[in-house]
């Protein structure tokens, strides 16, 4: 297995890079390939004995901290027989502690190779299936930005569903749900009630609480699409007229609708343009004042 090449352009590769060094650190998962007496070709998941099991997945750049040159969230699942029994709600002996030092030497063996690693503060035994990881790359001598835990937080414990609750409650509205309505109002439906409009496509995603702005007291990832009239062509790669005017119009519509609405938006340095396939945004709202 060689190392993969990482591409700025291609937010798979970071994925694919992180989890190979998670492999070759001995806490990734792998498949081992082979073919059966049947002439089948085979595939088996492998994790590492014991110490549980670490996938990296892609994250929206507009999430990264400012200045990485890569970033992706980390997940680290316990070892099976020291998991939480979800119906019981009961934990193995020994738990608290497998969860303290695997955290713990998880991410001093992912700094070992250069990365920035910052746990998520509310990560729990009690109440979480597993831990996640902020994993990221600075550019050389770039230093990294002060940890979230030394930040004023306005919230002393996080929303659900990120800590006791696995459900958002009727009452309590999801950040979809405070976000959602907001779009459509400004003329975008979700693409389950049929085909994309004339301003493209918009979707509002959960987003791990991790990379939520340390004020916000809702957040979710937004990603809009152009309209099908506007979008690069799959066969030539080659942008269609009026392109560049359609996707400044929108976001400046998006960007519009939001702030009109008291809501916030997050994005990252470099703006979004048709030579991206989507443009990305954490949009978030204030805590209420009491």
């Amino acid at each position: 297995m060689t190392e993969p090449v990482y591409d700025p352009a291609d937010p798979q590769s970071g994925r694919a890079l992180v989890n190979y060094h998670l492999v070759q650190l001995g806490i990734g998962e792998s498949w081992v390939r082979g073919v059966s007496e049947y002439g089948m070709h085979t595939a088996r998941h492998v994790v590492p004995p014991d110490v549980g099991v670490c996938r990296a997945y892609v994250l929206t750049e507009a999430a990264w901290p400012e200045g990485a040159e890569l970033c992706v969230k980390v997940s680290w699942s316990p070892d099976a027989a020291l998991r939480r029994e979800h119906h019981k709600r009961t934990l193995p002996v020994g738990a608290p502690e497998h969860w303290r030092e695997r955290i713990a030497v998880t991410a001093r063996a992912l700094e070992s190779l250069g990365y920035v690693v910052e746990p998520s503060r509310w990560s729990s035994p009690h109440y979480h299936p597993g831990a996640e990881f902020l994993v990221y790359r600075m550019p050389d001598g770039v230093p990294p930005r002060m940890t979230p835990a030394d930040t004023a937080w306005a919230l002393s414990e996080p929303v659900p569903p990120n800590h006791r609750e696995t459900f958002w409650r009727y009452s309590d509205r999801s950040p979809e749900d405070v976000v959602n309505p907001v779009l459509r109002k400004a003329g975008w439906r979700p693409w389950v009630e049929g085909p994309r409009s004339s301003l493209g496509w918009v979707g509002a995603h959960p987003i791990t609480q991790m990379v939520w702005p340390p004020e916000a007291d809702r957040c979710t990832w937004v990603t809009w699409r152009p309209a099908d009239d506007f979008a690069r062509s799959p066969k030539t790669g080659l942008l269609p007229e009026g392109a560049v005017d359609h996707w400044r119009e929108c976001l400046d519509r998006l960007r519009k609708a939001v702030s009109d609405e008291g809501l916030r938006i997050r994005t990252r340095a470099r703006p979004w343009g048709p030579e991206d396939e989507a443009a990305e945004f954490l949009v978030y709202r204030l805590p209420s004042p009491r």
